[in-house]
């Protein structure tokens, strides 16, 4: 896999840009979701495009039933964060950060260059149709790195989620090709030109398009009989959390932190939030229709490079993927 050539800790240091984009991206994602997800084949479509374009197994789960009861992010943070948060009063970063230094770029760098080669590994392992091993796993080996590389115990979500999502992105690039990016100043580079493994694959002016080829409404008895189906596959994982908590040592507590003259009564429900988070995947009581859906990835002269085959399930007024029966590994060009 092509390795990124960016400057990550000069990138991190200047972030106002990157805060004002996210921002924007965020809103945009919100408004084209809201009414995406009243249609089934649109559901699908989204879903298998936001995979193909550039391997962007994280953010196509935005479009499944993990996000149906709860944010995605927060999923994310209650199921597989919980247990390396460590930003306490009493944990010490390490001196250099927040200075701008270099000491601070090249620490940042380093971070996210070993994470990135580890990210690769995890997707050629599991792919992200298996995203409890990707979780877990890439979370476990940041909070390790971050220990030998910064020299403190400090972990929060931001930090996670900066590190993972800077992947998520480098790993889009090299998929893609970059143009060239620079700072406020008109010269700094932050992100060098790179030619994309696609553009290698299928030439520079390369466009895959989905359209969805087929998408077919189950039987009464054949969406019950398939909900049964989801409601065996996702009992086991929703009822998980608790023994998941407990192989971490979470707890749930109260404590008391002292606000200038004040002392103030905090709690800390770390246990009952990775316990809820897991919980909250089973919709099978919800599901009231079943789709069946086939996606044609095709280039600009009709060549299809990939099909993809999965379910979406209407829960209310919208529609879902059912992310716990497809396989995607078909997505990933690269492999």
């Amino acid at each position: 896999m092509a390795k990124k050539e960016f400057k990550a800790g000069l990138y991190a240091v200047i972030s106002g840009v990157i805060v004002a984009v996210v921002l924007v991206l965020l809103t945009i994602f919100a408004f084209t979701t809201r009414y995406t997800a009243f249609k089934p084949e649109k559901v699908a479509q989204t879903y298998v495009d936001t995979i193909v374009q550039s391997g962007d197994g994280y953010n196509a789960y935005k479009n499944t039933l993990v996000s149906k009861n709860q944010k995605y992010g927060d999923f994310i943070i209650n199921a597989y964060m919980l247990p390396y948060v460590n930003d306490g009063d009493d944990v010490k970063q390490a001196e250099f950060v927040g200075k701008g230094s270099e000491e601070e770029t090249k620490a940042i760098d380093t971070v996210y260059e070993t994470m990135y080669d580890y990210y690769i590994e995890l997707i050629n392992t599991y792919g992200y149709d298996d995203y409890d091993s990707i979780f877990s796993n890439y979370f476990a080996k940041l909070s390790e790195v971050r220990k030998e590389v910064y020299g403190d115990d400090f972990m929060n979500t931001d930090y996670m989620f900066g590190a993972f999502e800077a992947n998520v992105s480098a790993y889009g690039r090299s998929l893609t090709g970059a143009e060239e990016t620079l700072a406020a100043d008109g010269k700094t580079v932050l992100q060098e030109a790179t030619k994309g493994i696609y553009q290698e694959m299928y030439g520079d002016d390369y466009k895959f398009t989905a359209t969805v080829k087929e998408c077919t409404a189950l039987s009464e008895d054949e969406a019950k009989a398939y909900v049964a189906e989801y409601k065996d596959r996702i009992t086991p994982v929703a009822q998980s959390g608790e023994a998941k908590a407990d192989e971490f040592g979470l707890e749930d507590r109260t404590y008391e932190k002292k606000i200038l003259f004040f002392t103030q009564k905090k709690s800390d429900n770390k246990k009952s939030d990775m316990i809820s988070a897991l919980e909250k995947l089973d919709c099978s009581n919800d599901i009231t229709a079943v789709d069946k859906c086939v996606i044609e990835v095709a280039l600009a002269d009709g060549t299809v490079v990939a099909t993809q085959e999965l379910y979406v399930v209407q829960i209310g007024n919208s529609w879902y993927v059912d992310n716990t029966n497809v396989d995607t590994s078909a997505l990933y060009l690269a492999k």
